[in-house]
């Protein structure tokens, strides 16, 4: 494994999932399974026993042209995310950190485009990121609602990182000039008690 340090870099607007449409992309989810369910001509569950997970992508890959444009692209979100975690749980056994940052950008284009979660700051930090070297890979962090940007780096390159993060993004945002910050973790191996 290439040695990284993770970046965390707060928007400076502090995230709330009761105040944002989280809940309304996962009943759009459930509507999405439904969807499916019904174009196939498949048994229908109650609403809070329906889930995506339950039901094949051939499923999907059959019904996705015909069922509202809006099911289909969270039903791909959750797909594609689905693949991508898989693909990065074997990136990273192998040490393979381009894979996995790659797939972590996916994940956030999914984000954005098919499940329609970020808002403008997340997206800003995002896009400042994604173009800046040294950067292996990011994403919004938890549900994309406000909140933070990680991102898995070169630590030869963090300064500049920080540096242009911070100055691209306040370019766009002065407004976070008081609230916004960077923060770099290194990775431990596992989780343990620390004794003093």
């Amino acid at each position: 494994m290439p040695d990284f340090e993770i970046g965390i870099f707060f928007s400076g607007l502090t995230r709330s999932l009761v105040n944002s449409d989280y809940n309304l992309r996962v009943y759009e989810c459930k509507t999405a399974a439904w969807n499916i369910l019904a174009y196939a001509d498949q048994p229908l569950k109650t609403f809070d026993k329906t889930f995506l997970r339950d039901i094949p992508k051939e499923s999907f890959e059959k019904t996705r042209d015909i069922m509202p444009a809006r099911f289909s692209r969270r039903a791909e979100h959750f797909y594609s995310e689905y693949r991508r975690v898989r693909q990065g749980v074997t990136a990273w056994e192998t040490g393979n950190l381009q894979l996995f940052g790659k797939l972590s950008f996916d994940s956030c284009e999914s984000s954005i485009h098919n499940y329609e979660c970020g808002s403008p700051e997340l997206i800003a930090i995002y896009n400042i990121m994604h173009k800046l070297s040294g950067v292996y890979g990011g994403r919004f962090s938890g549900a994309g609602f406000k909140g933070a940007v990680i991102a898995l780096v070169d630590p030869a390159y963090k300064e500049s990182i920080e540096a242009e993060v911070t100055r691209q993004y306040l370019a766009q945002f002065p407004e976070y000039e008081m609230t916004f910050k960077t923060y770099w973790v290194k990775p431990d191996d596992g989780a343990r008690f620390i004794e003093n």
